[in-house]
């Protein structure tokens, strides 16, 4: 929690003070670009299936047991099966990239840098699935997220102030987009630097990992499901600007990115400190005890739920003026609008708790939630037609609250806690009691 919020206190003051910086310098267009530029990539990078979480919650129990015949066997699987899906990525990344002129053609923005930018971010990912694959996975699993974080945040706020100096003196995209593909060689570097010498014994071989994965079938069929379920997720992240620009422009999707930005970084300010709990709610539920799993779902989710609620009700009242005095009043959006952005991402925070346990339990089984959600997309389209920005932002609002928010405590507590259901609405109305 410690180094979190050091790190979070770090990036959020780089984050607001360079946002106007890159506005003016950059333009919005261009940091528009770079935000649809990820939306697409989101595309390609479904490809990864959910391996990383799958085999987090794999190496929980051989973690805990200090297994390391299990914990190389895993690291194995998971390099053989992220080998295949980086080449896969690679390859249509390349395929994709013709077709690029066919999503950009409103954009005033030189081909040679829409190329670029597109081709530094593939390089970017891929550093995730030939390099980084086994510190990130191994890390977070044997509760040392904090490292991860350490290193990732040093350097995303050197790169940070490098670029907003860069910009203010060229306002050049080449460079700018030169300087995310070296941080990110950087802190590959460092990061499998500090794996190696905190793991010495754990080594990758992916031939090793193509035999494993045939006797342990289990893994696929976990992996199959934890993709179904991240589609939910890409879907509110990824298509969703998309369809915005589909409708807008890529200026209306910076516009919504400037209060996705101020949102994620207040409402991330938990998130962030309590990011290492994952894997210790998963080793607590490896220990098998069921009342003391019980007593910390209650407390972290009354953490949550009382500084999510503090957090939005503030942000409610207060982004709008915050942005008009930050980048300026042109950048402001309806009352109605923002009420939408803060109230999704709320829903999206309180439901976390009871996530963070099913990914313990490895409750993955529910694959029609995602489903409806891909089926949700039909009414996003129709809504946007005809109410645009608004349309867009209430189906997904109202999909959380009448769907998620009632089927997921649900099935963790009639298939993880193993509780009545009503208890998990006293506890919800007893938190909403102020004291």
């Amino acid at each position: 929690m410690r180094m979190n919020l050091i790190a979070y206190g770090g990036s959020i003051v780089v984050a607001f003070l360079t946002r106007k910086i890159f506005l003016d310098r950059l333009g919005a267009e261009f940091i528009g670009l770079s935000t649809t530029v990820n939306s697409l990539l989101g595309f390609l990078n479904l490809a990864e299936l959910g391996v990383g979480t799958s085999i987090a919650y794999f190496l929980y129990k051989p973690l805990y047991d200090k297994d390391e015949d299990k914990i190389n066997e895993t690291i194995s699987i998971m390099g053989y099966l992220y080998r295949l899906i980086g080449s896969f990525i690679l390859g249509s990344g390349i395929v994709f990239s013709f077709f690029l002129p066919l999503f950009f053609d409103k954009a005033d923005i030189p081909w040679g840098v829409i190329y670029y930018c597109f081709y530094a971010q593939i390089f970017c990912s891929l550093l995730s699935y030939f390099v980084n694959y086994k510190a990130n996975t191994v890390f977070s699993a044997d509760q040392r997220y904090y490292l991860i974080t350490g290193y990732f945040q040093v350097t995303q706020f050197l790169q940070t102030i490098v670029q907003m100096l860069l910009a203010l003196f060229t306002a050049n995209f080449y460079i700018y987009i030169t300087v995310t593909i070296v941080f990110a060689i950087v802190n590959s570097i460092i990061l499998n630097w500090k794996f190696n010498r905190t793991y010495p014994n754990i080594k990758t071989n992916c031939s090793l990992g193509r035999i494993a994965l045939k006797k342990r079938p289990e893994i696929l069929v976990y992996v199959r499901r934890v993709f179904i379920h991240q589609i939910g997720g890409f879907i509110n992240s990824n298509v969703m600007p998309l369809i915005m620009y589909g409708y807008a422009s890529l200026t209306m999707v910076t516009y919504y990115a400037n209060y996705a930005l101020l949102n994620g970084k207040i409402g991330s300010l938990l998130g962030t400190a309590l990011a290492g709990t994952n894997a210790s709610v998963g080793n607590l539920i490896a220990e098998g005890n069921q009342e003391k799993t019980y007593q910390c779902f209650k407390e972290l989710f009354s953490i949550k739920f009382f500084a999510m609620t503090f957090c939005s009700i503030c942000l409610f009242q207060l982004n709008s003026a915050f942005i008009s005095v930050w980048l300026g009043e042109k950048y402001v959006m309806s009352r109605l609008i923002v009420f939408l952005i803060v109230g999704d991402y709320l829903l999206t925070m309180l439901r976390d708790t009871t996530e963070q346990f099913l990914n313990g339990y490895g409750l993955k089984a529910d694959v029609w939630v995602p489903a409806s959600r891909v089926i949700s997309l039909l009414f996003v389209v129709i809504a946007g037609y005809f109410y645009g920005m608004v349309g867009i932002l209430a189906v997904p609002f109202l999909f959380q609250l009448f769907v998620l928010h009632l089927w997921k405590p649900y099935y963790l507590y009639h298939s993880g806690l193993h509780l009545e259901y009503r208890k998990y609405w006293r506890l919800f109305f007893l938190n909403c009691i102020p004291v």
